[in-house]
């Protein structure tokens, strides 16, 4: 048996514990060369000094300054690279598709009357456009939670991006379907529809990772 063979067989059996029942070939290898006892020698005595060392953990600092680069590591990741948008890309185009069938079957119109009804106030109320509006942003947590796990970022900043594509995809539609509302009323609903895209994306994303979190606890 070569010695090179030997040293390897002595790497990988001594930290395991094995070092004392060494396969047979190794054996007589050791017993007919010196060069290999030594060497086993002295990784019998590093090992047991590195054994006899104190066990040194970080300071609390230094833990803290390491999540702290991971996390602008995973931001940066999520902002600058077309990789971190694409989940939100797909979360938003998903969104988009869920709240353009909720205005086919609720026109814009007929819920502002739902909701003036509901609210109890008259027509030139703001109150119901703002409500109506953010109903139409709520589909986007279901896009985000669907494609929560391709999500680098954290839910603020990954929530943001998809609630951002969102808006910049469904604006125009909105705001021709808004045309026959008064400016004021316009301004509302828009709004509305801004608020609802913007807390459902965060949130959504947020109440999804806390269940996949829940889900690896048990």
């Amino acid at each position: 048996m070569e010695c090179e063979r030997v040293g390897d067989q002595l790497l990988a059996l001594l930290p395991s514990g094995e070092g004392r029942q060494w396969p047979e070939p190794v054996t007589r290898h050791l017993e007919g060369c010196e060069a290999c006892r030594a060497e086993l020698e002295a990784l019998s005595q590093g090992w047991a000094l590195l054994g006899s060392w104190p066990e040194a953990l970080p300071r609390e600092e230094i833990g803290a300054d390491l999540a702290r680069r991971v996390r602008r590591q995973l931001v940066r990741e999520s902002v600058l690279t077309v990789s971190g948008w694409t989940p939100a890309v797909l979360a938003a185009v998903i969104g988009v598709g869920l709240s353009l069938g909720l205005a086919l079957l609720v026109p814009y119109s007929i819920l502002v009357s739902l909701c003036r009804q509901v609210l109890q106030v008259s027509d030139p109320h703001a109150a119901p456009y703002l409500v109506a509006g953010m109903a139409y942003g709520v589909p986007l947590a279901l896009g985000v939670w669907i494609l929560r796990q391709r999500v680098l970022s954290g839910a603020l900043i990954g929530g943001l991006e998809a609630s951002l594509i969102f808006l910049v995809i469904l604006a125009p539609y909105v705001i021709a379907q808004c045309r026959e509302f008064a400016p004021p009323l316009q301004v509302a609903f828009v709004s509305g529809l801004v608020g609802g895209a913007v807390v459902s994306g965060v949130v959504g994303l947020w109440l999804a990772r806390l269940v996949s979190f829940g889900r690896l606890q048990l």
